[in-house]
């Protein structure tokens, strides 16, 4: 599943079903391979039982779960994905302090008594890495600023898709506001974008899809 980089593959365009999930309205992404089912979850948001649900209704065979970053609107959901189809969880390394304090973190901006922790055995992954899901891959390219492990996931197929998380939305990009984020370090990863084809479509982790020629 977990591949270098090589261009030379023929690729299939992924089939993408968005699921917006808990309370921030987080997005998450089924990204599967529309031969074979297997899937890529993307941003498991805090609602691991509905996704769970979708994938059992939907039939899909997911691989693995993908952090965009660590920001707890996006990655509480994954214990119950790993309890349920037992699946490896990959973020970037720089994020890890993030997925740690997460449970704390959600405790405290929600107002809530309890939730769910993040499971602690995680994979990291950086850039040029490759996820195959079938005949379909996604390349992951590091895209700092907005936490200092974020990262953007693109799709290899014909089609230019990318899933941006929380550094490039619809009209919008990523906070800088933590004391964590970098503006200069997110303005390059706006730039690194931005060399991508216009028609190019964006998959945010908020809100709607966007092309990079809108963004420009």
């Amino acid at each position: 599943m977990l591949q270098k980089n090589n261009n030379s593959v023929h690729n299939l365009d992924p089939e993408i079903l968005t699921l917006t999930v808990g309370e921030l309205d987080s997005n998450c992404y089924l990204v599967s391979c529309p031969e074979t089912q297997e899937t890529i979850i993307i941003d498991p948001g805090d609602d691991g039982s509905f996704i769970s649900e979708k994938i059992l209704e939907l039939k899909l065979k997911p691989l693995c779960v993908v952090f965009t970053h660590g920001h707890f609107d996006h990655v509480l959901g994954s214990l119950e994905l790993r309890l349920n189809f037992d699946l490896p969880i990959f973020l970037h390394k720089n994020d890890d302090f993030l997925i740690k304090n997460a449970q704390k973190s959600a405790i405290y901006w929600l107002k809530k008594h309890e939730v769910a922790p993040v499971p602690s055995e995680v994979s990291f992954i950086n850039e040029g890495k490759i996820l195959k899901f079938g005949d379909c891959q996604l390349e992951v390219i590091e895209t700092p600023g907005h936490t200092p492990g974020s990262i953007s996931l693109v799709s290899k197929g014909t089609n230019p898709i990318i899933f941006t998380g929380d550094t490039l939305f619809q009209n919008s990009v990523g906070r800088t506001d933590f004391k964590y984020s970098k503006p200069l370090e997110l303005e390059k990863s706006l730039q690194k974008l931005f060399k991508y084809p216009k028609e190019t479509i964006c998959y945010p982790g908020h809100g709607e899809p966007t092309t990079i020629g809108a963004e420009l």
